[in-house]
């Protein structure tokens, strides 16, 4: 029956009571809305969710020092090409025999057309 809360005095610290939950019941706008008595719990979640945000700005150096650890990664996937030897990646083609193969198929389209 009895619901403990946070109750915030006017020095700036909390302090849990002992609240009579069927005595005191609030009841935000959303609930009333919907028809749902939320008690004492409804009024302080709204409370608490508007002061959820931090005390002070997060220093340029405790950003950096979480920053830290997100650097770039050694690749894993790089292999070198069967036919050339020059380095590309895993299950990709290789660009350099690509762009040789594009420019061999361009000259056999050429020669078919002339003839």
């Amino acid at each position: 029956m009895f619901a403990r809360a946070l109750v915030r005095p006017a020095a700036s610290s909390w302090v849990g009571i002992a609240v009579n939950s069927a005595a005191r019941r609030v009841r935000t706008p959303m609930a009333a809305a919907i028809g749902v008595n939320l008690g004492l719990l409804g009024g302080l979640l709204g409370e608490i969710i508007l002061r959820a945000v931090p005390k002070q700005r997060t220093s340029h150096s405790k950003k950096r020092k979480r920053m830290a650890t997100k650097g770039l990664k050694n690749r894993q996937d790089i292999s070198p090409c069967r036919g050339c030897g020059r380095p590309k990646l895993t299950a990709h083609v290789c660009l350099h025999c690509y762009s040789d193969i594009r420019k061999k198929l361009r000259g056999m389209r050429r020669e078919a057309e002339r003839e």
